[in-house]
């Protein structure tokens, strides 16, 4: 079981879906999902992003724990779920390609440290 840390447990029930490993999988997860899923998702924890947020930039990306690399995984899929109600108002984008059309060729780990 995922698990967040202890201030953010009232969200663990959207880690199964939204606690992904990269942007690949965010992208898929956006694209094949309803906007029910979505619009629920972005309802249970919109409210809590700005804490989520402020917690997380106390930390250090390569020496997150477990739960809060959690913690992140839900805010990066918060923003990638954005777009989708703020502009779209469906999974994909509108008059834009297929996704599968354009696959990542380079992919920066969400959890480790970034180097210049």
């Amino acid at each position: 079981m995922q698990t967040l840390p202890e201030q953010f447990l009232d969200l663990v029930p959207l880690c199964e879906k939204w606690c992904l490993a990269n942007s690949a999988e965010r992208q898929h997860t956006r694209v094949h999902s309803s906007m029910e899923e979505i619009n629920a998702f972005h309802a249970a924890i919109i409210d809590r992003a700005p804490a989520a947020l402020e917690y997380l930039s106390t930390r250090t990306l390569g020496n997150l724990t477990p739960a809060e690399g959690n913690l992140l995984s839900l805010m990066l899929s918060l923003a990638e779920i954005g777009p989708a109600i703020e502009w779209f108002g469906q999974p994909r984008v509108i008059d834009g390609y297929e996704e599968e059309k354009f696959p990542i060729t380079l992919e920066i780990p969400d959890l480790d440290a970034q180097t210049l």
